[in-house]
């Protein structure tokens, strides 16, 4: 839930994100189908809180989260709901982009939800005080890094890894995107790296891929932990 990109490519687009987390929080459990509301959905789950961090639809949907919206912000005790099932309140509902905007979030920490739905890429954040949403171009690809866990400085200098890395691709896969997000290492920048170790506290716990296309849409799923790998259609 936080490094997140987006590429478009041959008909199909990819969202994948690192799940960057506490060396001590309960892992998550393996992605599965589950049932909400009218949709059918792809995702892992939480073990602590219950809610997720991002899911695939199966009618082409996907949106993923990130911690924070705009910068780092100084966090309570306690909270009234936890981000990951403010989550399933946004996105099990037929109208994303619309919940959000009616959905109370008082006492909520901050959040961005990364929303890809028709053909169309959304940015919806709460700041613990606005809601924003902006619609981003779905032509192009993008990459997001947590405002908890990477300075302005560092998100603009991944920004720029990410733009260096797509220069050198001339055709994407989920294996040449994992590659992306797994062993982008700037020599002597540990603190830049898109998968990361910091002292064993908080670490790169897993990586999500959803494969979408008009066609056929997949669930990737690396758990690093465990060392297992699942793809799962939809």
């Amino acid at each position: 839930m936080c490094t997140v990109s987006f590429i478009p490519a041959d008909g199909r687009v990819f969202i994948t994100s690192n799940r960057d987390e506490s060396a001590e929080r309960p892992l998550a459990l393996a992605p599965s189908l589950q049932k909400l509301g009218s949709h059918s959905f792809l995702g892992p789950k939480d073990a602590l809180a219950g809610g997720t961090w991002i899911a695939l639809r199966n009618d082409g949907s996907a949106q993923v989260l990130l911690n924070g919206a705009f910068e780092k912000h100084s966090p309570q005790t306690a909270y009234r709901k936890s981000r990951g099932q403010i989550f399933w309140d946004v996105f099990a509902t037929d109208y994303p982009l619309t919940t959000f905007d009616r959905i109370p979030l008082w006492d909520i920490e901050p959040f961005m939800l990364v929303l890809w739905q028709k053909g169309e890429l959304h940015e919806m954040r709460w700041d613990g005080k606005v809601k924003t949403q902006v619609k981003k171009d779905a032509g192009t690809a993008h990459i997001w890094s947590s405002c908890t866990l990477y300075t302005a400085g560092i998100r603009i200098y991944r920004e720029n890894l990410f733009r260096q890395w797509l220069a050198t691709q001339t055709k994407h896969s989920v294996e040449t995107i994992h590659r992306f997000h797994l062993y982008t290492d700037p020599a002597g920048e540990a603190e830049k790296n898109i998968r990361i170790n910091r002292k064993g506290e908080m670490l790169t716990v897993s990586v999500s891929c959803m494969e979408i296309s008009q066609r056929k849409s997949t669930f990737h799923y690396s758990d690093l932990v465990r060392v297992k790998n699942y793809s799962l259609p939809l």
